[in-house]
C-alpha cells in the first residue's frame, strides 16, 4: 500500500480541506508531543493520518517533518508537484459546494472514461477526483 505523506503549513486548514470538503475520516492526529486525539479541533496537531474508502493519506506539518528528517526546513520545502489521484470519488459529489476557488479543472469526461475534477488544497497539492462514467477507449 502506498500513503502519500503531504507536507502542510496550515494543519488546521487542511484538515478542514479534506475532512469538511472531500469527506475523509480522521483516523489519529497528533501533538507536538506525540499525543494522540481523535478531536484535532483547536488543537495544535503536527500530524494525522486520514481516510477515504481505501485510500490513505497522510499530512504532517513542515516543522514536524523538519524534526524527524532536517533536509526539509521551510524554507527547503520542495514544490508541490504530481497529483494524488482518487479513484472512485465521483466529482458531483461535491456539486452544490462551494469549490470555485479551488478549482483547476473540471469536472469532465476524460477520453479514458473518467469524469475527473482537479482541486487545489490549501499547500498547493493537486487533488484529482476521478470515477467512471461511460466506456473506456477499446
Amino acid at each position: 500500500m502506498i500513503i502519500p505523506n503531504l507536507m502542510v503549513q496550515n494543519m488546521a486548514a487542511s484538515l478542514a480541506f479534506y475532512r469538511e470538503l472531500l469527506g475523509f475520516e480522521l483516523q489519529f492526529a497528533l501533538d507536538a508531543e506525540r499525543k494522540m486525539h481523535t478531536d484535532p479541533v483547536g488543537k495544535p496537531i503536527v500530524f494525522a493520518t486520514l481516510q477515504w474508502e481505501n485510500a490513505q493519506l497522510m499530512l504532517q506539518t513542515v516543522e514536524s517533518l523538519a524534526d524527524e528528517l532536517p533536509t526539509f526546513t521551510a524554507q527547503s520545502k520542495p514544490a508541490a508537484s504530481g497529483t494524488v489521484y482518487l479513484r472512485g470519488y465521483h466529482p458531483n459529489t461535491l456539486s452544490g459546494k462551494d469549490i470555485a476557488g479551488i478549482t483547476i479543472k473540471g469536472p469532465f469526461q476524460q477520453w479514458y472514461g473518467m469524469q475527473e475534477l482537479y482541486l487545489r488544497d490549501p499547500d498547493g497539492y493537486v487533488i484529482c477526483l476521478g470515477a467512471p462514467e461511460g466506456a473506456p477507449p477499446g
